[in-house]
């Protein structure tokens, strides 16, 4: 039996399962990721369909009242075919005068929805910031504990190397042998973290293969941050309130409105003792006198307006307050970055290196080996959640300030 064509097949059967296992698994950069969050968020589409539904209730301020058919006879008696209304027909309670105000009203919370639409939309791009800048942490943790893994199982080598050619006690061995393990644990642990990480970045994303980050644009964050206005004009969170607040403005004068005349009309064919071609018509207005329910309604409104102003005054100062704080301790943070950029990183990398290679010329016991790196992976891994820190506080002011 030919065995050459099945291995051809196999073979191509295997290359095509792993092409198809490496393109489930994709790369996605920061702005990606929000432009694919943006389309696939529940909340997104959640908040368009708010817009389209206020859009849709703007016909609800033309109310026209209700139509009535009738008929009916009247004065019939003592032999009197009396007045026979054959049919009649009239239209009742037009609220025509209230309906700029209930336009103002439907006008308003359809802007209340946009705005609330730009305000989730908005969040959403913080809460896929941070999450990706959570990743990137972890990934960063993971790949620090990878290149020290290197370092320790050269360490290892050496120190069994030391031991069987006796220039070394068996604590010594045992010790590196004890640290390496721990590194061992520490290294899944990190790896456990960021695919956890990953899973709460991909909530937002809903992406149905595995995803993957790109670190690089997660640190061209840090040079976009520049300067920042001491204004919040643009913020969505307070557009949004003040928006809720002209709602409830709009909403307490369509009560109010509430006590303007509505106009009846009817008019009726009829036939009076027997004869026909007789025509009646009534015109008229109604409205609520001694209205409790309208009066309690629009007091109740005017309480909603007032509630609405003062937490919008409260907003803007809250938020004002949060924004200056986190500007002054980002700028803080700035400064602790430029000092592990400048000084601390190059430092802790040239403490790997000579603590490394003096511990293969048996210049230094592993007590200082051990100590020494410890020390340079504190500073990388301080360095890390500093810039995690930053990024996050970051993220947090571009939200407030609606960029």
């Amino acid at each position: 039996m030919n065995m050459k064509p099945i291995m051809i097949v196999m073979l191509a059967i295997s290359l095509g399962f792993f092409t198809t296992a490496k393109a489930q698994e994709t790369t996605i950069t920061l702005k990606e990721a929000v432009e694919i969050a943006k389309k696939n968020y529940p909340s997104i589409k959640a908040a368009q369909l708010e817009v389209d539904k206020q859009k849709i209730l703007k016909q609800t301020s033309w109310d026209l009242g209700n139509t009535l058919i009738y008929t009916g006879m009247e004065e019939v008696g003592n032999e009197s075919d009396g007045v026979q209304t054959k049919i009649g027909i009239g239209q009742q309670d037009i609220d025509i005068f209230s309906i700029p105000t209930k336009n103002n009203l439907v006008n308003s919370r359809t802007k209340l929805a946009q705005t609330k639409q730009d305000l989730t939309e908005t969040s959403l791009i913080r809460d896929v910031h941070i999450a990706y800048y959570r990743a990137s942490f972890t990934y960063q943790q993971y790949q620090l504990l990878i290149h020290i893994d290197t370092l320790y199982s050269d360490f290892l080598k050496a120190a069994e190397l030391r031991y069987k050619t006796q220039q070394t006690s068996r604590i010594e061995y045992l010790a590196a042998s004890s640290r390496y393990k721990a590194l061992q644990l520490n290294l899944r642990k990190a790896e456990g973290n960021y695919k956890a990480t990953i899973e709460i970045l991909n909530q937002f994303l809903m992406m149905p293969s595995k995803i993957n980050i790109d670190v690089n644009s997660t640190l061209n964050s840090i040079d976009y941050a520049g300067s920042f206005d001491d204004s919040l004009f643009t913020s969505p969170l307070l557009k949004y309130y003040a928006n809720a607040t002209e709602m409830a403005e709009s909403n307490w004068k369509a009560h109010k409105a509430g006590y303007f005349p509505k106009i009846n009309l009817s008019y009726a064919r009829q036939n009076v003792d027997g004869a026909s071609g007789f025509y009646a018509y009534q015109a008229g207005i109604s409205f609520p006198f001694l209205s409790f329910d309208q009066n309690g309604k629009t007091k109740a409104a005017k309480l909603d307006y007032q509630i609405a102003a003062q937490t919008y005054e409260e907003k803007v100062l809250e938020t004002s307050a949060s924004y200056k704080k986190d500007l002054i301790n980002l700028n803080a943070l700035q400064d602790v970055l430029d000092y592990f950029n400048n000084e601390a990183l190059p430092l802790a990398n040239e403490q790997i290196e000579a603590t490394n290679l003096a511990y293969r010329l048996g210049s230094i016991d592993y007590v200082q080996f051990i100590q020494n790196i410890e020390t340079a992976i504190n500073t990388k891994s301080e360095y890390l959640q500093q810039q995690l820190n930053y990024l996050e506080l970051l993220a947090e002011i571009k939200y407030l300030a609606g960029i």
